[in-house]
């Protein structure tokens, strides 16, 4: 190998591009290679996962508890069933409170989803009411140890119970149900936490609170009897019987409801598979783009290693032999690459974690089964970077190269269609990528019907009496211009009421999105009244919102409307339409309806508090330390109203931040490797343009030559770029939903950035090439 290290320190430019663009695509790779696998294997090593279902209708998953004993009481087909409610408690292991992500659950949970257990017996861990199950983590953070069974904490919301830790199960990891839970709660303490989703609410009111899972015996299928299952709810399930908008009941196996599109009510992990088949297709193209580089650049380079090879094959050295040394340096870079590539990926797995929202493990993941696969991959790669040099280096007559042949033949064909593969994948994947920003910033920039300026919110703790106390000192301070209590703000959307309203011939089915509000709510989010009839505030007299009001004119609604399950309602005015956080991606208007009432009446669930211009961290500083005094011994997070909207659109900015680095690395690669095409094109081509030079030819003339030449290399990728262009604009119009009008400009401006860089890089480098003497190039001929 000691010529071919020789080479390589000759050739340090080439060295570079190739272990640098290799090393930085396999980072790229082996990051999105890890994110795959954990999401096609979550749940791999559940027992009796592929007969496990979640039950689910056409909208959403979720139900109420008190369906499951209905369901497995009617269909022998349902062996076992279990349930989970996932809620922010509170709980006291000493004096001060401490919020952790708990799950209420069936007391079989653990028997029917077999997570592994550090301490406690499975079969006695939920067995009273009055006893919890942590997960390591928990432990260690609630009580400094990880051996915490037989200890005990209380639990606020739970009657403020005192409750006993009788196990500890290992931190879940890639699971359907989330790894951050910290406690699981007897699912009989529901009565406590919500009262609606409880076992006691015989009602079902809230028929979405819970997620149900069912256990089937072998070789049966639930969806067979999905038909009678509906006929069957409609007998006591009132979201059956009352609403026409409920018509079907699905169970979707386990495996398959994580990349399911039907969303579940409670906060369960899902995954968009079309984001992973995303993921994969760039990492293809990352990679891709990169082994073009070696091949481009091994390519070009094969006239100058062409004499050591003519010498070994004059001095009795085979075909094969040349063959096989050529792939063997082909595997020793592909090697230091991988290897580069590697320790990249660790070193960027926190920030991939955070981009691709999936918990990621390069290191911990290894095993023997993925050192094999890794060996594999580095075998296959050597031999797709390595295969064409080595043929033609293998192939050719030595006779060719010392007669010069040999760099005539290699310097045309392969080199410019392996310059325009490169050339049409980055225009596509640039084109994309500016289209996905481009959408990005459509949604967020769009009008939202209100406005809002400097507005902190803070969450409900505490005594109504502390809260009013809140507001009164609040709004003595000289920066605060407004403080307002409300039962839902836009953000969050308000509390949906389906109201019934009987017409003559039919029913209308209203969903509102519904709001008590104070009258500084007004004031602080901009809501413009149309239309006010002065009615006294609260009792059942609601402002309505335009589109509410006309859905309600097929009912010929003017003053008030009577509805089956709420009552008379007086209408006392309109306002103009606003998009609510339910609708901010698609832009629909919901029907939406205000109730103003006095401040002293509301135990609000938001406190908004707005605030003037200046130095709004002193200002937020200040408000934070009033609230404590409502607040107490509970911690809480205010939060700018600004900030909590841009979170709401956290997936896709993180979904353009990706493809700007997959971009961004991609047109690295690309620089990198036409700048070294580039310099060893030019090398190649510096004896014709010595000759035609000889013959009248000048400088500037040859210039516009090169130029020509890459220009027309250039437009043949488009035929490469187009049809990935459309391929990749179709799958982001499927995932961001919002409007297709293709902007005729992005496509424009990435054939002119790739343009730029293979142009000016062209030029440069040529400009010392079509000046030099031409005497210099044909003295040695």
């Amino acid at each position: 190998m000691k010529t071919y290290f020789t080479f390589l320190e000759r050739n340090k430019l080439f060295t570079f591009v190739n272990v640098a663009g290799l090393s930085i695509s396999l980072m790229f790779v082996l990051l999105i290679a890890n994110m795959v696998t954990r999401q096609l294997t979550v749940d791999k090593d559940l027992p009796d996962a592929d007969r496990i279902y979640v039950f689910a209708n056409e909208h959403w998953a979720g139900g109420h508890y008190n369906l499951g004993d209905r369901l497995q009481s009617r269909y022998p087909e349902i062996e076992d069933w279990c349930a989970i409610k996932v809620s922010n408690p509170y709980v006291q292991p000493d004096d001060k409170p401490v919020q952790v992500l708990g799950a209420s659950v069936k007391k079989n949970f653990f028997e029917f989803f077999r997570f592994p257990l550090l301490e406690g017996n499975r079969e006695q861990l939920l067995t009273d009411d009055n006893s919890v199950v942590l997960t390591r983590s928990a432990a260690l953070r609630l009580f400094g140890t990880e051996h915490a069974v037989g200890k005990t904490l209380k639990i606020i919301p739970c009657n403020n119970g005192i409750f006993t830790v009788t196990g500890i199960v290992e931190d879940i990891n890639n699971s359907i149900i989330p790894s951050d839970i910290d406690i699981f709660i007897p699912f009989e303490n529901m009565k406590y936490i919500q009262w609606s989703c409880s076992m006691e609410c015989t009602e079902m009111n809230d028929a979405a609170g819970s997620t149900l899972f069912f256990r089937t015996a072998p070789g049966t299928d639930l969806n067979r009897k999905a038909d009678d299952v509906v006929a069957f709810l409609r007998e006591f399930y009132w979201l059956f019987r009352d609403s026409d908008s409920f018509k079907k009941v699905q169970f979707i196996p386990w495996h398959d409801f994580y990349f399911s599109e039907t969303p579940a009510t409670v906060y369960l992990n899902q995954y968009d598979f079309k984001l992973v088949v995303i993921f994969i297709t760039i990492g293809v193209l990352i990679l891709l783009m990169a082994v073009l580089n070696y091949i481009s650049m091994s390519v070009a380079q094969t006239s100058y290693r062409a004499k050591e090879m003519a010498t070994r094959r004059l001095l009795g050295s085979s075909r094969p032999d040349i063959f096989w040394r050529m792939i063997t340096e082909s595997a020793l870079l592909t090697l230091v690459s991988f290897i580069i590539g590697f320790l990249l990926a660790k070193a960027a797995e926190p920030v991939a974690i955070d981009l691709l929202h999936a918990k990621l493990d390069i290191t911990g993941d290894l095993n023997a089964t993925t050192v094999i696969v890794y060996i594999l991959f580095i075998a296959a790669l050597t031999l797709l970077s390595g295969f064409i040099p080595a043929t033609i280096l293998s192939n050719y007559n030595p006779m060719d190269v010392v007669k010069g042949t040999f760099r005539r033949k290699t310097k045309a064909v392969y080199l410019r269609v392996l310059n325009i593969v490169q050339c049409g994948l980055t225009i596509a994947l640039l084109t994309c990528s500016a289209y996905l920003s481009v959408q990005i910033y459509r949604i967020v920039h769009a009008p939202l019907g209100y406005e809002y300026g400097n507005v902190l919110t803070y969450p409900s703790y505490g005594s109504q009496k502390n809260l009013q106390l809140f507001r009164t000192e609040a709004k003595k301070l000289p920066f605060v211009k407004h403080v307002s209590f409300s039962c839902g703000i836009p953000l969050d959307g308000g509390n949906n009421n389906t109201t019934y309203i009987p017409s003559a011939d039919s029913t209308l089915e209203m969903s509102f999105q519904t709001f008590i509000v104070d009258s500084a709510f007004l004031d602080i989010y901009h809501i413009q009244i149309t239309e006010d009839r002065h009615t006294p505030i609260g009792g059942n007299n609601f402002f309505l919102s335009e589109r509410a009001m006309k859905m309600l004119e097929p009912v010929g609604t003017k003053d008030y409307f009577t509805s089956n399950n709420y009552g008379r309602t007086q209408i006392a005015g309109v306002f103009k339409d606003f998009v609510i956080s339910r609708s901010l991606i698609d832009h629909d208007i919901h029907p939406l309806q205000i109730q103003i009432e006095h401040p002293d009446s509301i135990y609000p669930w938001n406190i908004s508090v707005e605030v003037q211009d200046g130095d709004l961290n002193a200002y937020k500083k200040q408000l934070d330390q009033l609230f404590k005094i409502a607040a107490k011994d509970f911690s809480f997070e205010s939060a700018w109203y600004g900030d909590q909207l841009r979170d709401l659109y956290a997936d896709f900015s993180r979904m353009n931040r990706l493809m700007l680095i997959f971009t961004g690395a991609a047109l690295l690669i690309s620089l990198l490797g036409l700048t070294a095409m580039s310099l060893y094109f030019i090398a190649q081509r510096k004896r014709d343009m010595a000759i035609r030079k000889v013959f009248g030819s000048s400088s500037l003339g040859e210039q516009e030559r090169l130029m020509k030449f890459s220009l027309g290399s250039l437009g043949i990728s488009l035929a490469i770029a187009v049809p990935l262009m459309l391929f990749g604009v179709h799958q982001i119009d499927k995932i961001v939903t919002f409007d297709s009008t293709f902007p005729w400009w992005v496509p424009i401006a990435s054939i002119t950035v790739v343009a730029l860089i293979s142009l000016v890089s062209v030029y440069l480098i040529s400009l010392k090439a079509t000046r030099e003497n031409p005497v210099e190039n044909l003295k040695t001929e």
